[in-house]
């Protein structure tokens, strides 16, 4: 289990305990090199359906995404993010 630790940096606030992986689509097909992506750990939640009457077992799979001016600057909070994270994950 993760331990909660909430965070707040380049305008994201995040519980670094909930993240996978941070990314930048440099070679994106529509151009978004700017967006800074972050995966967030996979999670199960029970949803109704109302077809069958039954609680279904749904995977989901959560990210953000936050834009930036350029590529440059979200290069530079990518890393300032994966730094944070790295201190978070040394003193579990």
């Amino acid at each position: 289990m993760s331990k909660d630790a909430i965070v707040t940096h380049g305008g994201i606030t995040l519980n670094l305990g909930q993240i996978k992986a941070f990314h930048i689509d440099s070679f994106s097909p529509n151009k978004r090199s700017h967006i800074l992506k972050i995966d967030l750990k996979s999670r199960f939640e029970y949803i109704h359906n109302p077809f069958t009457e039954e609680h279904e077992k749904v995977l989901i799979e959560d990210y953000l995404e936050h834009p930036y001016a350029d590529f440059e600057t979200a290069e530079v909070y990518r890393n300032e993010w994966q730094e944070i994270w790295q201190d978070y994950l040394n003193e579990k």
